[in-house]
């Protein structure tokens, strides 16, 4: 008994020894969930870091570590750090696939890159991210158009810190920067940098590469925390730009939280501050990146607000001339994805320009360009070297130069993200436009809907654009298809031969409706068959207490009248049956005169008498449990009112 009792006081003092090692050990990857949590990237991926070398790597920290530098634009660290978690046994989780693909593509395993994105895609077949990430010939024709388009140039106002994110007031380029300041330097936690500044210089002469020293935009505006994205209006009076909203933490403390747009004007030879536009009520919600349209009206933004496809949208919203402001609307999906849409820019001929890592693309950010003239338009991507395998974002594009400028972390720059201008040199693009083509797969010789057919779309040099399956009415349908084009749908289903229609997309019109009929190859026909099921042909009924032929029985009656004539050796008895109710004898009459009114409409329809006969089996052969004084309701006695085409000989 002693003995036991010393035992358990040695086991619970080992406890008491070893739960504060344990909790101890436990710290460091406490603080750093704690600062990926807060999106303190640096800090979080040091302490990751060395908790991995120092051989305590699990699946959670290597998908944390490589989240952290996938969110930080570290993309070739962050696809070392995914391709070990990939490596573990434990399942990868479904959200990681897609950012492990986007790495791969800038780290240039490119073959890798597709086996993941097809893995992905397996997981979520109907995600915009991934129709949009299927390289199919139209997206891969998008990527090309845009290549050797362009010259581009790194700017000599470039620090080795971030510097992105410009537009301009005349000649004088604005643009945001995390180089030190002398004052007033504080780091931002999610990169380890500085928070950004509003930073000008003045181009050189007719130069598109050549600026002045970069200085400071305005002390007075501005607060210690960031401020990007600005755009003004062609007054040059007004300005929206981003900031970090202040909050106030206590009476004598302001802390910075998150992205708004904030509006100034100039009065007076200085800026003032007119505060943050209240376009969502909620301070949970970012709102970055303004984008004027050519009348002022319209103002573009990005924002992860409720309700956002993915991580970050596109919207609009208006703006009305006593300074207030409409309701935010999202862009929808034909711009936005379940990923990353953001930097929007719009052209002085409207065009609008933005970047998505939920397209394909080259990897990382990709810039896109979309024509807001038209409805229904595609966006396009601007190939290489407008983008890259890294982030290329916020690009400003005169297109009456055909110059502009861009930002981008790929490497050969002389920082983190970098200004670089450019100038297009090839041929001006051409926007696509989407329409949709729907349709019904039927069967030749009875018109009825042929259910899970395959359905095929190619283009006039017949290579495939997409592929989807009829339901079960047959119907089908292409969404975003690209007009201005000529298609073939075609269609193929088991015993049948594959058939195609032309369909044309005009550019400017309406929606394609399109029928394809599909022919059997081989039916089997035989004695003891019903002709009606051979052919799918919908079931023929009499009403009650009588013989003639209902408006309801023509139409498969026609089927039947095909069939016979597709199969002119076969001969067919119409059998015809009654309900139970009224007498055997009347019942058997009856049946009678329904077996000798369809055989007569058959006749008079071409079909040869001798080919046909007719026999009446009265209340002998009901499909159901409706016998004399068995309740059943009217369709259920219906059902057995009927006739059948049986074959009988060849």
């Amino acid at each position: 008994m002693k003995l036991k009792t010393q035992n358990k006081m040695k086991r619970q003092l080992l406890l008491v020894v070893l739960f504060p090692i344990l909790a101890l050990a436990q710290q460091p990857l406490r603080r750093a969930d704690a600062k990926f949590e807060q999106e303190s990237y640096i800090s979080a991926i040091k302490i990751y870091e060395h908790l991995a070398n120092k051989g305590k790597g699990t699946a959670e920290i290597y998908e944390k570590l490589a989240d952290a530098n996938y969110f930080n634009a570290n993309y070739v660290e962050a696809q070392k750090w995914y391709e070990k978690r990939y490596a573990l046994q434990a399942p990868f989780p479904e959200g990681l696939l897609y950012r492990y693909s986007q790495s791969l593509k800038s780290a240039g395993l490119l073959e890798q890159a597709q086996k993941v994105m097809a893995e992905y895609a397996r997981e979520k077949p109907t995600e915009l991210r991934v129709r949009n990430q299927t390289p199919t010939l139209r997206a891969q024709n998008s990527i090309k158009k845009g290549s050797d388009s362009f010259s581009i140039t790194n700017l000599n106002i470039n620090s080795k810190y971030s510097d992105f994110s410009s537009t301009f007031k005349a000649d004088t380029l604005l643009f945001a920067s995390a180089r030190p300041r002398i004052i007033a330097n504080q780091i931002y936690q999610r990169t380890g940098q500085n928070f950004t500044n509003l930073y000008y210089s003045v181009k050189a002469n007719d130069t598109t590469t050549t600026y002045s020293e970069p200085k400071l935009f305005s002390k007075k505006v501005f607060s210690v925390y960031h401020e990007a994205s600005p755009i003004f209006t062609q007054d040059g009076k007004t300005m929206y730009y981003t900031q970090n909203e202040l909050r106030e933490n206590n009476k004598r403390k302001l802390t910075n939280g998150l992205n708004k747009i904030y509006k100034a004007t100039y009065e007076n030879g200085k800026w003032m501050d007119q505060g943050v536009l209240d376009i969502f009520a909620l301070d949970s919600i970012r709102v970055a990146h303004p984008a004027l349209s050519p009348d002022e009206k319209t103002l573009y933004f990005a924002s992860d607000a409720k309700g956002s496809y993915g991580q970050s949208d596109l919207y609009k919203i208006d703006l009305y001339p006593d300074g207030s402001i409409g309701n935010p609307v999202n862009l929808g999906s034909t711009i936005n994805t379940e990923a990353r849409e953001s930097y929007p820019f719009v052209t002085k001929d409207n065009i609008l320009l933005f970047a998505s890592d939920g397209r394909l693309g080259l990897g990382g950010y990709d810039i896109y360009a979309v024509d807001l003239n038209t409805p229904n338009a595609l966006p396009v991507h601007l190939g290489s070297p407008i983008n890259s395998p890294f982030d290329d974002f916020d690009m400003n594009w005169n297109r009456q130069t055909n110059q502009g400028v861009l930002s981008s972390n790929r490497p050969g720059g002389k920082g983190d993200d970098d200004l670089y201008s450019f100038q297009n040199i090839g041929i001006p693009f051409v926007f696509e436009y989407l329409t949709n083509i729907k349709g019904r797969i039927m069967d030749t010789n009875t018109s009825n809907a042929i259910e899970y057919a395959a359905v095929v779309l190619l283009d006039k040099d017949n290579n495939e654009v997409a592929r989807t399956i009829a339901d079960d009415n047959g119907n089908f349908t292409f969404e975003n298809v690209t007009s201005n084009a000529i298609y073939t749908i075609q269609g193929s289903k088991e015993n049948y031969a594959t058939a195609g229609i032309e369909a044309v997309a005009r550019l400017y019109g309406d929606n394609i409706s399109k029928d394809i009929r599909l022919k059997k190859d081989v039916y089997e026909i035989a004695p003891g068959l019903d002709l009606a099921k051979v052919f799918e042909i919908t079931q023929i009924y009499f009403d009650l207490d009588k013989s003639n032929i209902r408006k309801d029985a023509i139409e498969p009656l026609e089927k039947i009248v095909q069939a016979m004539v597709e199969y002119p050796n076969i001969k067919i008895e119409i059998g015809s049956h009654t309900d139970s109710r009224q007498h055997r004898k009347y019942n058997k009459l009856l049946s009678q005169r329904r077996a000798e009114s369809t055989m007569a409409y058959l006749i008079k329809r071409g079909i040869a008498p001798e080919r046909l006969t007719a026999k009446g089996y009265g209340e002998s052969q009901l499909v159901n449990h409706c016998a004399d004084a068995v309740p059943c309701s009217e369709a259920e006695h219906q059902q057995n009112r009927r006739s059948t085409f049986v074959i009988v000989g060849e």
